[in-house]
């Protein structure tokens, strides 16, 4: 899994993997409490974002 520090490199990213294949893209979005952080994953059973 590829961790992004800055939300303008995920935002690249994530739109590259959509302009690629939008009907196979997939989004997911997770609170983790413990650690305060939201944490947002794109894939397209490839690559991950």
């Amino acid at each position: 899994m590829v961790y992004v520090a800055t939300w303008d490199e995920f935002l690249e990213r994530s739109v590259q993997l959509f302009r690629a294949d939008p009907e196979a893209t997939r989004y997911q979005t997770k609170y983790r409490n413990c650690d305060g952080k939201l944490v947002v994953k794109v894939t397209d059973n490839k690559e991950v974002s």
